[in-house]
């Protein structure tokens, strides 16, 4: 499936790609890099698009690729969007005014419930309905012990001509992830290794890897080492508690913060410091933030 790319907008066959425009983003970008990332999200991608276009989340990213294969852009690929918050990679810092950000639709990490079934605060992946998801145990430095869901075939064909598309149009240097921009922080993509050993090999910028990448790669029948959820959370979804949502907000508001960050210049952040309410309502937020979050780690 061709892609092409003119004026900074994506055209697949000819047509213009879908287009949601987000209102969170910078100036001109004159991309050199590409970062992928996971969504961290339920299987569909109208949530995504709808978080990523909301003025209060303060984040975006330039598309969304669902499971399908849809690739919905959200921001012109000349323009910056936020999607990378506290990253550095080659001696660059704050990577949203380098790098164009792929969002491709999946969970993240999971753990194992019952056979077959595997779940995270955001979403249940239950392979036994669904005998086209395929779920991979995956151990790496980086990533953690953990459950992974495959990307789509439809999705790695997407992101592949997608990268190519980019590379022909604009001088880009290395095809990168989240967790390698943003190393103890963030942990997408996952560590299946479906985008570099699938796809993007195939590219002549390809997918870099480093050293620190994998430690181990077991299927969930090759008798890995057990990754179990808290013992009080092995039947109920913790997910749905008052505790659980809860977290799962603070979660959401602090990834606005760092998306914000992630935007501003330090002329303009100082400017907005310079106002007392600000300063006062900030240190309010975070203090209360800490505190239930204290809390809610103790339950």
């Amino acid at each position: 499936m061709s892609i092409s790319i003119k004026n900074g907008m994506g055209f697949r066959n000819g047509a213009a790609m879908p287009f949601v425009k987000s209102p969170n983003h910078g100036g001109a970008l004159k991309p050199r890099f590409i970062v992928i990332h996971d969504t961290a999200s339920g299987l569909k991608d109208d949530g995504d698009i709808s978080w990523l276009t909301n003025p209060a989340a303060k984040v975006s990213a330039h598309v969304v690729v669902s499971r399908q294969g849809k690739i919905t852009q959200l921001v012109p690929f000349n323009v910056v969007a936020w999607h990378a918050g506290h990253s550095q990679w080659k001696g660059l810092k704050f990577m949203n005014s380098y790098a164009v950000g792929i969002e491709i639709d999946n969970p993240g990490k999971l753990q194992k419930v019952s056979e077959g079934v595997y779940k995270n605060e955001i979403c249940t992946i239950d392979t036994n309905k669904n005998p086209s998801l395929k779920v991979e145990y995956a151990k790496t430095t980086a990533h953690g012990a953990g459950y992974w869901l495959h990307y789509s075939p439809e999705q790695i064909a997407a992101v592949t001509d997608l990268c190519a598309a980019l590379a022909e149009t604009f001088k880009i240097e290395d095809i990168i992830t989240h967790w390698m921009i943003s190393p103890g922080r963030k942990i997408d993509t996952n560590p299946l290794d479906q985008l570099k050993t699938s796809a993007l090999p195939y590219h002549p910028v390809g997918l870099l890897s480093t050293p620190e990448e994998g430690e181990r790669h077991d299927t969930d029948e090759a008798g890995e080492e057990h990754v179990a959820l808290d013992p009080q959370s092995d039947v109920r979804d913790e997910s749905q508690t008052a505790p659980g949502k809860l977290k799962a907000f603070i979660k959401s508001k602090f990834t606005a913060v760092s998306g914000l960050f992630g935007g501003l210049s330090i002329t303009s952040f100082l400017g907005v410091l310079q106002d007392w309410k600000v300063i006062v309502a900030l240190g309010t937020f975070i203090l209360i933030g800490l505190a239930l979050w204290i809390w809610m780690e103790k339950k």
